[in-house]
């Protein structure tokens, strides 16, 4: 089996060697539209692979982040460059974790077991218990007056019946 890291490290490499452009803007300026370029794409996915977060990435293609993650939202090919890499990095982590799972890295065995196998520790209610409060509305001085006003108030000693 190949390790995804050298694959992604020598398609970063080889993107980057080319002095091919990243993007391509629309008209003069930075505020032209821009489109990322299939150089760019596979930047994206190489860096994306190693771990690079969006600012990164950005920076790489000589963008804003806000504007990179703007061409993501509606450019499905930048979007699947961008799934692409970092599905290349959580099956490179997954292999690593399991390979220290299997070696008896037990920590390893129980994160991979509840992050991949959706297991949880204990028992987990089927239904939790659903309260409703109900408060009085606030109420006036007035009617606060009138409510403890009915409240008899305690007879003294002498005055029984």
């Amino acid at each position: 089996m190949t390790k995804p890291n050298n694959t992604t490290k020598t398609a970063l490499q080889l993107a980057l060697s080319t002095r091919a452009a990243l993007i391509t803007r629309a008209g003069t300026g930075r505020t032209a539209p821009c489109t990322v370029t299939p150089a760019g794409l596979k930047v994206i996915e190489a860096m994306a692979a190693e771990g690079q977060d969006q600012a990164t990435i950005a920076r790489k293609l000589g963008l804003h982040r806000k504007t990179l993650m703007d061409i993501v939202k509606r450019s499905p090919d930048v979007e699947e460059a961008m799934a692409g890499g970092k599905a290349l990095l959580a099956d490179e982590l997954t292999h690593h974790l399991l390979t220290a799972a299997r070696k008896g890295n037990v920590v390893a065995a129980i994160y991979l077991t509840k992050a991949r196998l959706g297991w949880v520790e204990g028992d987990r209610p089927d239904t939790r218990p659903n309260l409703i409060i109900n408060l009085p509305d606030a109420a006036t001085p007035e009617a606060y007056l009138r409510a403890v006003s009915v409240i008899e108030q305690p007879k003294p000693l002498g005055d029984q019946q």
